[in-house]
Protein backbone atom coordinates (compact mmCIF):
# COMPACT_ATOMS: atom_id res chain seq x y z
CA UNK A 1 0.00 0.00 0.00
CA UNK A 2 1.80 3.31 -1.10
CA UNK A 3 1.20 6.18 1.02
CA UNK A 4 -0.12 9.20 -0.68
CA UNK A 5 2.76 11.37 -0.03
CA UNK A 6 6.49 9.74 0.93
CA UNK A 7 6.94 9.57 4.65
CA UNK A 8 9.86 9.59 6.55
CA UNK A 9 10.09 5.91 8.21
CA UNK A 10 9.10 5.74 12.10
CA UNK A 11 12.29 4.93 14.41
CA UNK A 12 12.36 1.93 16.06
CA UNK A 13 14.86 2.60 18.55
CA UNK A 14 13.39 4.32 21.55
CA UNK A 15 15.80 6.29 23.82
CA UNK A 16 16.53 3.74 26.92
CA UNK A 17 16.67 6.45 29.93
CA UNK A 18 13.17 7.98 28.40
CA UNK A 19 10.30 6.65 30.42
CA UNK A 20 8.42 5.18 28.35
CA UNK A 21 4.70 6.52 27.91
CA UNK A 22 1.45 4.04 29.28
CA UNK A 23 4.24 1.31 29.94
CA UNK A 24 2.07 -2.25 30.19
CA UNK A 25 3.28 -4.50 32.74
CA UNK A 26 3.21 -8.46 31.83
CA UNK A 27 0.51 -8.98 34.28
CA UNK A 28 -2.07 -6.23 32.64
CA UNK A 29 -1.38 -7.42 28.84
CA UNK A 30 -4.50 -8.69 28.45
CA UNK A 31 -6.98 -7.29 25.80
CA UNK A 32 -9.30 -4.67 26.85
CA UNK A 33 -11.75 -5.98 25.25
CA UNK A 34 -11.71 -9.93 25.08
CA UNK A 35 -12.38 -11.15 21.68
CA UNK A 36 -12.29 -7.86 20.61
CA UNK A 37 -13.22 -7.07 16.67
CA UNK A 38 -13.91 -3.87 15.28
CA UNK A 39 -12.14 -1.33 12.17
CA UNK A 40 -8.92 0.44 12.94
CA UNK A 41 -7.62 3.67 11.14
CA UNK A 42 -4.61 3.96 8.61
CA UNK A 43 -2.74 6.47 10.17
CA UNK A 44 0.78 6.22 8.38
CA UNK A 45 2.48 3.91 5.94
CA UNK A 46 6.35 3.21 6.34
CA UNK A 47 8.15 1.46 3.74
CA UNK A 48 10.47 -0.64 5.27
CA UNK A 49 12.53 -2.67 2.02
CA UNK A 50 11.05 -3.06 -1.78
CA UNK A 51 8.19 -4.75 -1.09
CA UNK A 52 7.45 -4.66 2.39
CA UNK A 53 5.68 -1.96 4.21
CA UNK A 54 4.15 -1.15 7.88
CA UNK A 55 0.78 -0.05 8.50
CA UNK A 56 0.60 2.08 11.51
CA UNK A 57 -3.50 1.50 12.56
CA UNK A 58 -5.47 3.92 14.81
CA UNK A 59 -8.51 3.94 16.44
CA UNK A 60 -10.92 4.69 14.10
CA UNK A 61 -13.28 6.06 16.72
CA UNK A 62 -10.96 8.61 17.33
CA UNK A 63 -9.82 7.56 21.50
CA UNK A 64 -6.87 8.24 22.00
CA UNK A 65 -5.84 4.65 23.12
CA UNK A 66 -6.40 1.66 21.04
CA UNK A 67 -9.54 -1.13 22.60
CA UNK A 68 -6.88 -3.65 22.85
CA UNK A 69 -4.10 -4.77 24.40
CA UNK A 70 -1.71 -7.10 23.35
CA UNK A 71 1.79 -9.23 24.37
CA UNK A 72 4.63 -9.09 22.44
CA UNK A 73 4.54 -11.21 20.02
CA UNK A 74 0.91 -11.79 19.12
CA UNK A 75 -0.80 -10.89 15.85
CA UNK A 76 -4.14 -9.37 14.63
CA UNK A 77 -6.76 -10.87 12.03
CA UNK A 78 -7.93 -8.30 9.51
CA UNK A 79 -10.28 -9.10 6.49
CA UNK A 80 -10.91 -7.29 3.22
CA UNK A 81 -13.56 -8.06 0.54
CA UNK A 82 -11.40 -8.91 -2.55
CA UNK A 83 -12.94 -9.64 -5.94
CA UNK A 84 -16.40 -9.93 -4.53
CA UNK A 85 -14.77 -12.49 -1.84
CA UNK A 86 -14.36 -11.99 1.91
CA UNK A 87 -10.45 -12.83 2.96
CA UNK A 88 -8.88 -13.22 6.06
CA UNK A 89 -5.43 -13.53 6.83
CA UNK A 90 -3.31 -13.02 10.11
CA UNK A 91 -0.14 -11.06 10.47
CA UNK A 92 2.17 -10.34 13.38
CA UNK A 93 2.18 -6.94 15.45
CA UNK A 94 5.81 -5.70 15.36
CA UNK A 95 5.02 -2.33 17.52
CA UNK A 96 5.82 -3.01 21.28
CA UNK A 97 2.70 -2.87 23.36
CA UNK A 98 4.05 0.06 25.53
CA UNK A 99 2.38 1.85 22.40
CA UNK A 100 -1.28 2.10 23.58
CA UNK A 101 -2.09 4.50 20.84
CA UNK A 102 -0.89 2.71 17.99
CA UNK A 103 -0.40 -0.80 16.75
CA UNK A 104 1.77 -1.67 13.44
CA UNK A 105 1.60 -4.65 10.47
CA UNK A 106 4.59 -4.97 8.72
CA UNK A 107 3.21 -6.78 5.63
CA UNK A 108 5.18 -8.06 2.61
CA UNK A 109 4.05 -8.26 -0.79
CA UNK A 110 3.77 -12.08 -1.98
CA UNK A 111 3.07 -11.61 -6.22
CA UNK A 112 0.47 -14.38 -5.77
CA UNK A 113 -0.98 -13.36 -2.23
CA UNK A 114 -4.02 -11.59 -3.14
CA UNK A 115 -4.76 -10.14 0.30
CA UNK A 116 -0.84 -8.86 0.95
CA UNK A 117 -0.65 -7.31 -2.89
CA UNK A 118 -4.16 -5.46 -1.80
CA UNK A 119 -2.32 -4.45 1.67
CA UNK A 120 0.71 -3.05 0.02
CA UNK A 121 -0.59 -1.59 -3.50
CA UNK A 122 -3.91 0.16 -2.65
CA UNK A 123 -4.09 0.35 1.01
CA UNK A 124 -3.49 4.46 1.89
CA UNK A 125 -3.87 6.76 5.03
CA UNK A 126 -7.00 7.06 6.44
CA UNK A 127 -8.68 3.43 5.20
CA UNK A 128 -10.42 1.56 7.66
CA UNK A 129 -9.58 -1.79 8.04
CA UNK A 130 -11.48 -4.91 9.86
CA UNK A 131 -10.00 -6.46 12.37
CA UNK A 132 -9.70 -8.91 15.16
CA UNK A 133 -7.98 -10.21 17.94
CA UNK A 134 -5.20 -9.83 19.26
CA UNK A 135 -4.77 -13.45 19.07
CA UNK A 136 -1.39 -16.14 19.29
CA UNK A 137 0.63 -17.68 21.85
CA UNK A 138 4.36 -16.88 20.34
CA UNK A 139 5.19 -14.66 22.94
CA UNK A 140 7.57 -13.28 25.31
CA UNK A 141 6.83 -10.54 28.18
CA UNK A 142 10.63 -11.31 29.66
CA UNK A 143 8.96 -13.01 32.48
CA UNK A 144 9.31 -17.16 31.16
CA UNK A 145 13.07 -17.26 31.17
CA UNK A 146 15.92 -14.93 31.56
CA UNK A 147 17.03 -14.76 28.02
CA UNK A 148 16.03 -15.25 24.72
CA UNK A 149 16.97 -16.55 21.82
CA UNK A 150 15.29 -14.78 18.47
CA UNK A 151 15.62 -16.49 14.81
CA UNK A 152 13.63 -15.09 11.90
CA UNK A 153 13.73 -14.73 8.60
CA UNK A 154 12.24 -12.43 6.16
CA UNK A 155 8.99 -10.95 6.99
CA UNK A 156 9.30 -13.19 10.32
CA UNK A 157 11.12 -10.96 12.24
CA UNK A 158 7.91 -8.73 12.86
CA UNK A 159 6.86 -10.59 16.23
CA UNK A 160 10.50 -10.55 17.07
CA UNK A 161 10.62 -6.80 16.81
CA UNK A 162 7.96 -6.38 19.14
CA UNK A 163 9.54 -8.18 21.39
CA UNK A 164 12.63 -6.77 21.30
CA UNK A 165 11.14 -2.96 21.01
CA UNK A 166 9.10 -4.33 24.64
CA UNK A 167 11.76 -5.57 26.16
CA UNK A 168 13.89 -2.68 25.70
CA UNK A 169 11.67 -0.01 26.58
CA UNK A 170 10.59 -2.23 29.94
CA UNK A 171 14.62 -2.18 30.53
CA UNK A 172 14.41 -6.15 31.22
CA UNK A 173 17.85 -7.76 32.24
CA UNK A 174 17.99 -10.51 30.35
CA UNK A 175 20.34 -12.01 26.91
CA UNK A 176 18.56 -10.89 23.78
CA UNK A 177 20.31 -13.00 20.81
CA UNK A 178 18.73 -12.21 17.14
CA UNK A 179 19.61 -14.29 14.45
CA UNK A 180 18.20 -12.75 10.99
CA UNK A 181 18.19 -14.13 7.35
CA UNK A 182 17.81 -11.99 4.44
CA UNK A 183 17.82 -12.26 0.78
CA UNK A 184 19.84 -9.55 0.05
CA UNK A 185 21.24 -6.51 2.46
CA UNK A 186 18.77 -4.11 1.15
CA UNK A 187 16.05 -6.76 2.38
CA UNK A 188 16.95 -6.57 6.19
CA UNK A 189 13.66 -5.35 7.55
CA UNK A 190 13.89 -3.04 10.45
CA UNK A 191 17.90 -2.62 9.93
CA UNK A 192 18.18 0.94 10.64
CA UNK A 193 16.63 0.91 13.95
CA UNK A 194 17.80 -2.65 14.97
CA UNK A 195 21.70 -1.46 14.53
CA UNK A 196 20.63 1.83 16.91
CA UNK A 197 19.21 -0.45 19.76
CA UNK A 198 21.88 -2.36 19.38
CA UNK A 199 24.20 0.78 19.79
CA UNK A 200 22.18 1.38 23.02
CA UNK A 201 21.15 -1.81 24.79
CA UNK A 202 24.56 -3.82 25.34
CA UNK A 203 23.11 -7.27 25.97
CA UNK A 204 21.23 -7.40 22.48
CA UNK A 205 23.24 -9.53 20.21
CA UNK A 206 22.72 -9.36 16.34
CA UNK A 207 23.91 -12.08 13.27
CA UNK A 208 22.38 -11.26 10.07
CA UNK A 209 23.01 -13.47 7.11
CA UNK A 210 22.53 -12.79 3.32
CA UNK A 211 21.92 -15.29 0.88
CA UNK A 212 22.46 -13.36 -1.66
CA UNK A 213 24.90 -10.41 -0.95
CA UNK A 214 26.37 -10.45 -4.63
CA UNK A 215 27.45 -7.02 -5.99
CA UNK A 216 27.09 -5.17 -2.50
CA UNK A 217 29.17 -4.15 0.03
CA UNK A 218 27.89 -6.16 2.74
CA UNK A 219 30.03 -7.09 5.71
CA UNK A 220 28.01 -9.60 7.48
CA UNK A 221 27.69 -13.29 7.45
CA UNK A 222 26.72 -14.94 4.08
CA UNK A 223 24.55 -17.83 3.03
CA UNK A 224 21.75 -19.32 4.93
CA UNK A 225 21.41 -20.01 9.06
CA UNK A 226 23.56 -23.02 9.90
CA UNK A 227 24.66 -24.77 12.94
CA UNK A 228 28.07 -22.89 13.21
CA UNK A 229 26.47 -19.33 12.92
CA UNK A 230 23.69 -20.55 16.11
CA UNK A 231 26.79 -21.67 18.30
CA UNK A 232 29.27 -19.03 17.32
CA UNK A 233 26.28 -16.37 18.15
CA UNK A 234 24.73 -17.98 21.25
CA UNK A 235 27.11 -19.11 23.88
CA UNK A 236 25.34 -22.04 25.97
CA UNK A 237 22.69 -22.05 23.09
CA UNK A 238 21.14 -25.81 24.62
CA UNK A 239 20.27 -23.97 27.79
CA UNK A 240 18.33 -20.88 26.32
CA UNK A 241 14.48 -20.40 24.93
CA UNK A 242 14.26 -19.95 21.39
CA UNK A 243 11.72 -18.32 19.14
CA UNK A 244 11.88 -18.89 15.42
CA UNK A 245 9.53 -17.27 12.74
CA UNK A 246 10.15 -17.29 9.01
CA UNK A 247 9.04 -19.44 5.90
CA UNK A 248 7.99 -22.88 6.78
CA UNK A 249 11.45 -24.88 5.63
CA UNK A 250 13.84 -22.42 7.14
CA UNK A 251 11.93 -23.65 10.26
CA UNK A 252 11.78 -26.98 10.02
CA UNK A 253 15.55 -27.01 9.45
CA UNK A 254 16.31 -24.64 11.84
CA UNK A 255 14.54 -26.81 14.29
CA UNK A 256 16.40 -29.80 13.20
CA UNK A 257 19.66 -28.16 13.50
CA UNK A 258 18.57 -27.04 17.31
CA UNK A 259 17.65 -31.09 17.75
CA UNK A 260 21.40 -31.76 16.62
CA UNK A 261 22.90 -29.31 18.86
CA UNK A 262 21.00 -30.86 21.99
CA UNK A 263 18.32 -27.96 22.39
CA UNK A 264 15.34 -29.28 24.36
CA UNK A 265 12.15 -29.68 21.96
CA UNK A 266 10.23 -27.66 25.27
CA UNK A 267 12.70 -24.95 24.75
CA UNK A 268 11.82 -24.14 20.68
CA UNK A 269 8.82 -22.00 19.73
CA UNK A 270 7.56 -21.34 16.33
CA UNK A 271 5.05 -19.24 14.93
CA UNK A 272 3.70 -20.16 11.38
CA UNK A 273 0.23 -18.79 9.99
CA UNK A 274 0.12 -21.97 7.73
CA UNK A 275 -0.28 -21.95 3.75
CA UNK A 276 -3.80 -20.62 2.09
CA UNK A 277 -4.86 -23.83 0.29
CA UNK A 278 -6.66 -23.34 -2.85
CA UNK A 279 -9.97 -22.20 -2.71
CA UNK A 280 -12.75 -24.79 -3.28
CA UNK A 281 -14.09 -25.87 -6.63
CA UNK A 282 -16.99 -23.93 -8.01
CA UNK A 283 -19.93 -25.36 -7.63
CA UNK A 284 -20.92 -28.39 -10.29
CA UNK A 285 -17.19 -29.00 -10.66
CA UNK A 286 -16.08 -32.84 -10.01
CA UNK A 287 -14.05 -33.61 -7.50
CA UNK A 288 -11.26 -36.28 -7.69
CA UNK A 289 -11.15 -38.32 -3.84
CA UNK A 290 -8.26 -38.96 -2.51
CA UNK A 291 -9.58 -41.28 -0.17
CA UNK A 292 -12.44 -42.86 0.46
CA UNK A 293 -15.23 -40.98 2.31
CA UNK A 294 -15.44 -43.75 5.61
CA UNK A 295 -15.43 -41.81 8.26
CA UNK A 296 -18.13 -40.25 10.35
CA UNK A 297 -20.64 -38.44 9.36
CA UNK A 298 -20.48 -34.57 9.07
CA UNK A 299 -23.93 -32.45 8.87
CA UNK A 300 -23.73 -28.77 8.36
CA UNK A 301 -27.02 -27.71 9.38
CA UNK A 302 -27.00 -23.84 7.52
CA UNK A 303 -26.34 -25.13 4.50
CA UNK A 304 -28.64 -28.57 5.04
CA UNK A 305 -25.23 -30.22 3.27
CA UNK A 306 -24.03 -33.62 4.98
CA UNK A 307 -21.31 -35.96 4.21
CA UNK A 308 -18.77 -38.66 5.48
CA UNK A 309 -15.25 -37.09 6.24
CA UNK A 310 -12.20 -38.61 4.83
CA UNK A 311 -9.63 -40.13 6.95
CA UNK A 312 -7.49 -37.19 8.95
CA UNK A 313 -9.73 -34.73 7.22
CA UNK A 314 -10.33 -31.51 9.19
CA UNK A 315 -14.14 -29.80 9.22
CA UNK A 316 -12.61 -26.92 7.35
CA UNK A 317 -11.34 -29.04 4.50
CA UNK A 318 -14.55 -31.15 3.86
CA UNK A 319 -16.25 -27.63 4.16
CA UNK A 320 -14.12 -26.51 1.32
CA UNK A 321 -15.29 -29.72 -0.87
CA UNK A 322 -18.83 -28.49 -0.40
CA UNK A 323 -18.38 -25.13 -0.84
CA UNK A 324 -19.91 -24.34 2.46
CA UNK A 325 -17.91 -21.10 3.00
CA UNK A 326 -16.42 -21.59 6.57
CA UNK A 327 -13.96 -18.44 6.63
CA UNK A 328 -10.62 -18.95 7.85
CA UNK A 329 -7.21 -17.86 7.81
CA UNK A 330 -3.69 -19.28 9.54
CA UNK A 331 -5.29 -23.14 9.39
CA UNK A 332 -2.84 -24.04 12.38
CA UNK A 333 -5.36 -23.59 14.96
CA UNK A 334 -4.17 -20.26 16.47
CA UNK A 335 -6.29 -17.13 14.77
CA UNK A 336 -9.60 -17.94 15.74
CA UNK A 337 -11.29 -17.52 11.97
CA UNK A 338 -12.62 -20.52 11.63
CA UNK A 339 -14.31 -21.15 14.91
CA UNK A 340 -17.77 -23.34 14.44
CA UNK A 341 -20.61 -24.29 16.99
CA UNK A 342 -21.04 -28.14 17.34
CA UNK A 343 -24.11 -29.40 18.31
CA UNK A 344 -23.90 -32.61 18.68
CA UNK A 345 -20.74 -35.27 18.32
CA UNK A 346 -17.42 -35.24 19.27
CA UNK A 347 -14.12 -34.18 17.59
CA UNK A 348 -10.30 -34.33 18.00
CA UNK A 349 -7.96 -31.09 17.80
CA UNK A 350 -4.48 -31.41 17.58
CA UNK A 351 -4.02 -27.11 18.40
CA UNK A 352 -6.76 -24.99 20.64
CA UNK A 353 -4.83 -22.22 21.33
CA UNK A 354 -7.71 -19.68 20.11
CA UNK A 355 -9.98 -21.63 22.19
CA UNK A 356 -11.23 -20.38 25.90
CA UNK A 357 -12.94 -21.44 28.40
CA UNK A 358 -16.05 -19.83 27.14
CA UNK A 359 -15.67 -21.21 23.50
CA UNK A 360 -14.99 -24.88 24.41
CA UNK A 361 -17.97 -24.94 27.33
CA UNK A 362 -20.18 -23.60 24.69
CA UNK A 363 -19.90 -25.92 22.01
CA UNK A 364 -17.32 -24.37 19.85
CA UNK A 365 -14.50 -25.56 17.81
CA UNK A 366 -12.06 -24.98 15.02
CA UNK A 367 -12.20 -25.77 11.47
CA UNK A 368 -8.92 -26.36 10.58
CA UNK A 369 -8.46 -28.82 13.73
CA UNK A 370 -11.19 -30.59 14.33
CA UNK A 371 -11.26 -34.54 12.89
CA UNK A 372 -14.81 -36.24 13.87
CA UNK A 373 -14.32 -39.26 16.47
CA UNK A 374 -18.04 -39.88 15.93
CA UNK A 375 -20.97 -37.87 13.95
CA UNK A 376 -21.41 -34.64 14.38
CA UNK A 377 -23.33 -31.93 13.38
CA UNK A 378 -22.11 -28.14 13.13
CA UNK A 379 -23.84 -24.63 12.64
CA UNK A 380 -22.15 -23.92 9.04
Amino acid sequence: MSPLSPQEKAPLAADPQAAPAAVLQPTSASPVAANWRGFLRVGSIITETPGVKTFRLLPSSGDRFLPFTFVPGQFLNVAFWIGGARMNRSYSISSSPTKREYVDLTVKREPRGAVSRHIVDLLRVGDLIEAAGPVGKFTFDGTEADSIVLIAAGVGITPMASITRYLIEQGWGGDIFLIYACRTPADFIFGDEIAALQRVHPKLRVAVTASKPEGTDWKGGRGRITKELLTQTVPDLASRRIHICGPPLMMEATRAMLTELGVPPGQVKTESFGAIKPSPAAAGTALKATAPATGPMVTFSTNRKSARIKVDQTVLELSEELSIGIANSCRVGTCGVCKVKMTSGEVAMEVEDSLDADDKANGIILACQAKPKSDIAVEA
